[in-house]
């Protein structure tokens, strides 16, 4: 026989196994049948089907009781150290269904990541000792399920998708500029001033970088502004604006500090930027979720809500 071959296991040979298992253990097919909860003749006829598939006897029957072979015996170790491998697999799920433990991949937007996801994983990882977290900052979209990522931080709107996704907080954007720009310049009061400034197109949203979309009273306005600087990092058009580059359209979850402190200054704070846009968190399926990516959807929620810029 070739040893490399290997021929595809019947799968409804596990049940054949247990009778003939249970018949070794408890002596008799009455005995064994009560133990797995089914009837002696069933437990015959597979002990019978499984002797016939392997071509020996594995059984000594008699009116009075069954004893097993020589080949019986050798079997009988087989098969009960596989049992026993499928209870440990099963009682290892369920430890991990009882808490959380493993491997957690997650993946995040680069600026939302090092501002609100970084800052969390070291009391994430306390919280959860037996957690070990592998964490990819990108603003590249990621497939979740083709990469092998537990859950991904998402922004933006949501497309339709076979994943699950919960709703961490609303994605407010704004647009600002630093007082140094706005130096000698006339200040925008409505989209349409826009035209007669430099402004910094981000890159990575799905609509183009150069066409900002305002609404007000129900009604879109859509302006085409001239881009001194682009780029698909949302990290690069917050430095450009703080240094005084041009406007940018920003997340408040990147610089609602710089507002506050005065590095930057909100413009047309009256008009609200389309399409809307949220933060999700997203995993494969919401059926049979790890607890590892549970508890993670809820630490990273908790830890939102205490955030000002929502």
């Amino acid at each position: 026989m070739d040893g490399g071959f290997k021929r595809p296991v019947d799968v409804s040979r596990f049940s054949h196994i247990a009778s003939f298992v249970s018949v070794a253990e408890h002596g008799s097919f009455s005995a064994a049948a009560a133990a797995i909860d089914t009837s002696p003749s069933t437990v015959s006829r597979k002990v019978s089907q499984l002797e016939e598939l392997l071509g020996v006897r594995l059984l000594e029957r008699t009116t009075r009781n069954v004893a097993l072979t020589e080949a019986g015996r050798i079997y009988h170790g087989m098969c009960q150290e596989i049992l026993e491998r499928i209870a440990h697999a099963d009682a290892t799920m369920a430890a991990m269904r009882a808490r959380p433990k493993g491997i957690l991949r997650i993946s995040a937007p680069i600026a939302f990541g090092r501002l609100h996801v970084s800052p969390i994983l070291p009391e994430f990882i306390q919280a959860y000792p037996e957690v070990q977290v592998e964490a990819d900052f990108t603003d590249r979209f990621v497939d979740l399920i083709d990469e092998g990522y537990d859950a991904v931080v998402r922004i933006g709107s949501l497309v339709n998708s076979s994943l699950v996704a919960r709703k961490l907080a609303h994605n407010r954007r704004m647009v600002v500029a630093a007082p140094r720009y706005l130096q000698g310049r006339s200040v925008p009061f409505t989209p349409l001033d826009l035209k007669e400034h430099d402004c910094l197109g981000f890159t990575g949203h799905v609509q183009p970088s150069d066409q900002w979309t305002f609404s007000r009273g129900g009604k879109n306005f859509t302006v085409k502004i001239s881009s001194s600087l682009r780029s698909d990092n949302s990290d690069a058009i917050h430095l450009a604006a703080l240094r005084g580059t041009g406007i940018a359209l920003v997340a408040a979850y990147i610089c609602q500090t710089d507002i506050q402190d005065g590095k930057l200054i909100e413009l047309l704070p009256d008009w609200q930027i389309t399409p809307e846009s949220s933060i999700y968190v997203a995993f494969p399926s919401r059926q049979f979720l790890p607890p590892k990516v549970r508890v993670f959807a809820d630490f990273i929620s908790s830890r939102l809500k205490k955030e000002p810029w929502r």
